[in-house]
């Protein structure tokens, strides 16, 4: 695992006293990325995490080419490689009995931990300040002047300061901590959404996945994507339905019945308490923007995943919103921006996220979505379709 030191040159009390040209919430893939094209451009950058680094997330670990030519544009990737990230060459696809195997283009598999390990610190790197273990809150715009600046209070061990800034980035996750008290920042979750799960074990522990093979294996009360990781691991993620927790007794369990209906026995899983969940996958913000503030990442809103595309959205926000960033450092808060930023996560929402949504329905029946399946197996033009739009 790659550890990162906190950049501690700035005590909480200090930052209070700074003018800051941006501060982000949230250190995951969305906001580590915008704190370095910020600081990259010279931006007094501020990058707060609620969680102590390094830390894992939920999260499939898959990085699609989309997302891989972000993070080459960031610089990373020689890193990412070099930190042990797997590639991935093929994809394994089980609804139920139907199997199909598919050559895909080359994408990669990485921990979340490695990752947005990497990311901070290339992010302190080009000069931003970065604090864990604090958790930051965006006041109302009622609750303070009107400077042309928006405040943030954070906390830590106890102590609470305001921090001022020209532009804040929300990128706090599924759950929009930061602004979550907020009634000006509503949001919609699908009644019949699942929740994400995941946990690593050796890979000595499921000898039968093979290296560069993404498993994707669907059953009645969810999916399960296998892979192997950097660290000699084993990254078990999947989106199941919370009901089914409930009645079977815990996540191993679902997992357990989900992997037995489709004949993998062989897979030791650990106990409830190894895995980690998430709340709902599927919601939208209905708001994304409020003067001199954006939501970034999961924070506009997700569709359950499939393949990597929850990074790969993580990584376009972070430089689409870049420009507005820029504008505001140098000029300040302009009409219309808050119109351009809802425009543009309506419009990737409707484009990017359609083939996710369109797969969460289909595989919500699993032997329908087994003859979708047999088809793409027989139709060469359907499965080329399938492939570039799940893994490019």
């Amino acid at each position: 695992m790659i550890a990162v030191e906190p950049s501690r040159s700035l005590s909480l009390k200090a930052m209070e006293a700074i003018d800051w040209d941006v501060v982000i919430l949230g250190a995951g893939v969305a906001g580590a990325a915008a704190a370095i094209l910020a600081s990259h451009h010279g931006l007094q950058t501020l990058l707060v995490e609620s969680k102590g680094f390094p830390r894992e997330k939920v999260c499939g670990g898959c990085l699609n080419l989309r997302s891989q030519a972000s993070l080459d544009r960031l610089g990373v990737s020689a890193e990412i490689k070099s930190a042990g990230a797997i590639p991935i060459q093929s994809m394994r696809l089980q609804i139920l009995s139907t199997k199909a195997q598919w050559k895909v283009p080359t994408m990669m598999s990485v921990r979340r931990s490695t990752l947005d390990s990497i990311l901070v610190d290339r992010a302190i790197a080009t000069g931003s300040h970065f604090i864990d273990r604090t958790t930051g809150h965006v006041l109302a715009t009622s609750c303070e002047p009107t400077n042309g600046r928006r405040t943030v209070r954070l906390q830590q061990d106890g102590t609470s300061v305001l921090v001022s800034s020209k532009c804040i980035l929300v990128a706090s996750g599924l759950t929009r901590s930061s602004i979550r008290q907020d009634d000006q920042w509503p949001a919609k979750i699908e009644s019949n959404s699942r929740i994400g799960v995941q946990c690593l074990i050796p890979e000595s522990q499921a000898a039968c996945f093979a290296d560069g093979q993404l498993h994707m294996i669907v059953g009645r009360h969810g999916y399960v994507g296998i892979c192997k990781t950097d660290g000699g691991l084993l990254d078990i993620a999947a989106a199941i339905d919370p009901a089914c927790i409930q009645s079977m007794g815990s996540i191993p369990e679902v997992i357990r019945t989900i992997l037995r209906e489709c004949g993998h026995n062989g897979i030791e899983l650990p106990c409830k308490e190894h895995w980690m969940a998430t709340p709902s996958l599927t919601r939208c913000s209905t708001r994304v923007s409020d003067r001199n503030t954006f939501l970034i990442g999961d924070a506009i809103g997700y569709v359950e995943p499939f393949t990597g595309e929850g990074m790969s959205w993580a990584l376009a926000s972070a430089e689409a919103v870049m420009p507005m960033v820029l504008e505001i450092a140098s000029s300040g808060w302009q009409g219309g921006m808050g119109d351009r930023w809802n425009d543009w996560a309506l419009r990737e929402r409707i484009h990017k996220q359609r083939t996710c949504r369109w797969i969460a329905s289909q595989i919500r029946w699993p032997r329908g979505a087994a003859w979708v399946l047999r088809a793409c197996n027989w139709l060469p033009p359907l499965r080329a379709s399938f492939i570039r739009r799940t893994s490019q």
